[in-house]
C-alpha cells in the first residue's frame, strides 16, 4: 500500500515538474507580427497567407511564462489534453507593479504573462512550427481553434484540422494605436492524427521573444 502510494505522489510530482518547465520550442518559432505576417525561425522567413498547416492539437499547451530582462526565467504551462489547469495569476508572486517592467508607452507590464503554446506541421513539406503567444489576438485565434476542433471531434475524435493562415484587422479606439492586425487559423479540412510525423525535440538554442507593446490586440492576463 505504502509503495502504491508513494508511486502515485511520484507521478503528481512529475506531472507538475513537466507542466512547470514546458517552455521549450518544437522546429522554428513561428510569430505573428503587428505588421500582419507570419514569420518562422531566427531568419524569421515569411510564411505567407494561405499555407495551409496542420494542427497538432495534443501539443497545445497553456498558462503563465514568467519574463526578465526580455527573456523567459520561468513557465508554469501543461496540455491541455492532460487537463491541466493554469493557476490563478496572484498565485504567482511578482504583484508589486512599482517593480514591474513597462511597455513603450509607460503602462507597467506584468512580467508574468498568460501565454499558449502549439505545434502547427506543414501540410507538404512536415516541417514543424511552435506558434507561442500572449497577445489577445493570438489567444483569440487559439481559442477559435479549439472551439472549432471541439465540434468536429465529436464525429471524428481521431483527426486533427487542417489550418489555413490568415489575418484580420480592426481600427483600434485609441487612434495612437491605428489598425490592429491579428491572426486567424481558419480550419479547412482534418487528417488523422496518426499520419502526422513524430514531433521533433526541443531545439534549445531557440528563446521566445518578449511580447509585443499591443501589438495585435494586447496582452491578456487571467
Amino acid at each position: 500500500m505504502g509503495n502504491e502510494v508513494s508511486r502515485a505522489t511520484e507521478n503528481f510530482f512529475q506531472k507538475y515538474g513537466r507542466a512547470a518547465t514546458s517552455r521549450s520550442i518544437v522546429g522554428r518559432l513561428l510569430k505573428f507580427t503587428k505588421f500582419g505576417e507570419f514569420r518562422a525561425g531566427q531568419e524569421e522567413e515569411e510564411i505567407k497567407r494561405g499555407t495551409k498547416l496542420a494542427a497538432a492539437m495534443d501539443t497545445l499547451q497553456v498558462g503563465y511564462v514568467l519574463w526578465q530582462d526580455n527573456r523567459p526565467a520561468d513557465a508554469v504551462m501543461g496540455r491541455v489534453v492532460d487537463g491541466f489547469v493554469p493557476p490563478k495569476r496572484e498565485t504567482l508572486g511578482h504583484l508589486d507593479k512599482s517593480r514591474w517592467e513597462s511597455f513603450d508607452d509607460g503602462r507597467p507590464r506584468d512580467p508574468w504573462q498568460f501565454s499558449n503554446q502549439i505545434v502547427f506541421v506543414g501540410q507538404e513539406s512536415g516541417e514543424q512550427f511552435t506558434f507561442s503567444t500572449s497577445s489577445r489576438g493570438g489567444l483569440d485565434a487559439i481559442g477559435q481553434l479549439c472551439l472549432e476542433h471541439g465540434k468536429r471531434i465529436r464525429q471524428k475524435p481521431d483527426e486533427v484540422p487542417i489550418i489555413a493562415l490568415e489575418v484580420g484587422s480592426y481600427q483600434h479606439s485609441n487612434r495612437a494605436y491605428g489598425e490592429i492586425r491579428f491572426p486567424i487559423f481558419r480550419v479547412v479540412g482534418s487528417m488523422p492524427a496518426k499520419d502526422l510525423p513524430a514531433i521533433d525535440g526541443a531545439d534549445e538554442q531557440q528563446q521566445l521573444e518578449a511580447p509585443d507593446d499591443d501589438s495585435d490586440g494586447g496582452e491578456l492576463s487571467m
